[in-house]
């Protein structure tokens, strides 16, 4: 492959613009009073500002402006003075890139106070491509592009922009897409090193085998996760983004909050409650609990029985208390706007829930189950019953054989708790952050049910995957609504070890567990 000198591209063959943040205030004191500008990461201030940036800061706050139009004098000094106040505020200012005409091309938005934007000239004849990790959408107005891997985020404007993206879907030199594509002519270079300098582009290294290497391939760092995997990461966390982010009631405004629990059925079977004399008596020490908690794939030493079911879930699920948002003595703030009696409560159950929401709910279904017949219940935290879901018997077959393959077991369950979300129930309150927490609290209550599972000397084994359509056809349910998000098999736990203890070796008191499993007998 050879390779040549970076080309610069002159100035005159390309329109380049700034403006301000959409939410960045300019406050400027009267005369030659110093500019604060307020933006989501805090305040500015610039001192002593000349007139040509007072100027200049006055009209980015209304639009992008170019350096030859905010400076009068021909010489370098103000555009000296410009590019160092611009290179001070990088965080603030957006960049775009013009076509000859003057219209915008693409901007180049900042994300973090740590945004640094500094285009550099590519070598013409290296390879380049989009990264595998940047992620093209539209908002319902624009399209623009981001990447988990960059501080910055790109808008395409122009149908033109569109048309440079498409040829980066595999490796191309910027030689060859300057001369492939007239509708950008000479802005070609000046696209590719913005898209580059926002972290959108990759160039290749070395050629190997006569094929262009990049290195976001190759990097141990990043070759472990998936482009959806990292950018949920990215986006559910903070540091990396300027999306809202926590309780924000980004619906709350405008639509009701979901309710509590769902409605009652007029149908129900009536569940078991356990006495608290009789499990302090019954239940081993939270230590052995611990130690004995296992993933077991066997049932048979005792069937199930619904009465099983009813203590685990009234144990784990149930709803202990409620609380209106408008009860005098709540620590819990309402949106703005809330009005008493709008139906927002929360409540108080066994396993933790982010802000009191408990979105989660549960189905059971039971395949052989003394006392309960085959089929989906959904489970009523409220008033702790079983709700017959009326699903068809080829629906239940499918979920219990979905549960065998994915536990790999030799017959299917004697009971699934499937788990499903209300999400409206969170990201009502929540934002950026909703989805995030109800993984959070299927993980707890999955430790939750393995647990009680253990002290009740029942069979417990959580599944890694579930399927989303299989579960919404048996519950009645729209996965866009409430989908399913966590599996948990419960069984009859069986008459001897459910696995080959001499196939590990133990380290750090391992045989505790043999001991807490004495308490089971």
């Amino acid at each position: 492959m050879r390779t040549g000198q970076p080309r610069a591209v002159p100035v005159r063959q390309r329109s380049e613009l700034w403006s301000l943040r959409e939410d960045v205030n300019v406050e400027m004191e009267p005369d030659r009073g110093p500019v604060r500008l307020r933006g989501r990461w805090g305040d500015l201030v610039v001192r002593e500002p000349s007139p040509l940036v007072r100027e200049a800061l006055s009209r980015m706050r209304l639009g992008p402006i170019s350096l030859e139009n905010a400076i009068n004098d021909p010489g370098d000094e103000q555009r000296t003075e410009l590019q160092s106040l611009f290179d001070r505020l990088q965080p603030l200012i957006i960049r775009s890139l013009g076509l000859a005409s003057g219209q915008p091309l693409l901007s180049v938005v900042p994300l973090t106070v740590h945004s640094r934007f500094v285009p550099v000239p590519l070598d013409p004849d290296i390879p380049v491509r989009l990264s595998t990790f940047a992620e093209l959408r539209t908002d319902g107005n624009a399209y623009c592009i981001e990447s988990p891997l960059a501080l910055h985020r790109v808008l395409l404007h122009r149908g033109e922009a569109m048309l440079l993206i498409g040829a980066l879907a595999s490796p191309v030199t910027p030689a060859a897409l300057v001369r492939g594509r007239p509708p950008l002519g000479p802005v070609t270079e000046g696209a590719l090193e913005y898209l580059a300098a926002a972290g959108m582009v990759v160039q290749a290294g070395p050629a190997g085998e006569n094929l262009p290497v990049f290195a976001e391939d190759t990097d141990p760092a990043l070759t472990g996760w998936s482009p959806v995997d990292m950018m949920f990461h990215t986006r559910s966390t903070l540091g990396r983004h300027d999306h809202n982010f926590g309780i924000t009631y980004p619906t709350g405004e405008t639509a009701p909050a979901e309710p509590v629990v769902k409605p009652q059925a007029t149908h129900y079977i009536q569940l078991h409650r356990p006495r608290w004399d009789e499990l302090c008596a019954a239940d081993p020490p939270l230590t052995a609990v611990i130690e004995g908690r296992r993933s077991m794939r066997r049932h048979g030493a005792r069937p199930l029985t619904v009465t099983d079911l009813g203590d685990l879930l009234y144990r784990t699920a149930r709803v202990r208390s409620l609380i209106g948002i408008d009860q005098p003595g709540s620590e819990q703030p309402g949106p703005p706007g809330a009005e008493t009696g709008t139906g927002y409560e929360l409540s108080d159950r066994p396993y933790p829930s982010g802000g009191a929401c408990y979105e989660l709910e549960f189905y059971v279904t039971a395949g052989d189950c003394d006392g309960l017949a085959r089929g989906v219940y959904h489970y009523d935290p409220l008033g702790h019953r079983l709700e017959p879901v009326g699903a068809e018997p080829a629906a239940v077959g499918e979920l219990l054989g979905c549960a065998r393959v994915a536990a790999a077991m030799a017959e299917p369950p004697p009971a699934l708790i499937s788990m499903t979300v209300r999400f409206r129930r969170l990201s009502w309150k929540y934002e950026g952050l909703a989805y995030r927490m109800v993984l959070m609290h299927v993980g707890v209550l999955i430790q939750t049910l393995y647990l009680v599972c253990t002290a009740m000397r029942l069979a417990p084994c959580a599944l890694g995957s579930v399927s989303i359509e299989s579960a919404a056809r048996a519950f009645g349910t729209d996965w866009r609504v409430e989908p399913c998000v966590g599996q948990f098999i419960v069984g009859g736990e069986p008459g001897g070890p459910d696995r080959d203890a001499s196939q590990w070796r133990n380290v750090n008191d391992a045989e505790w567990g043999d001991l807490a499993r004495a308490y089971r007998t």
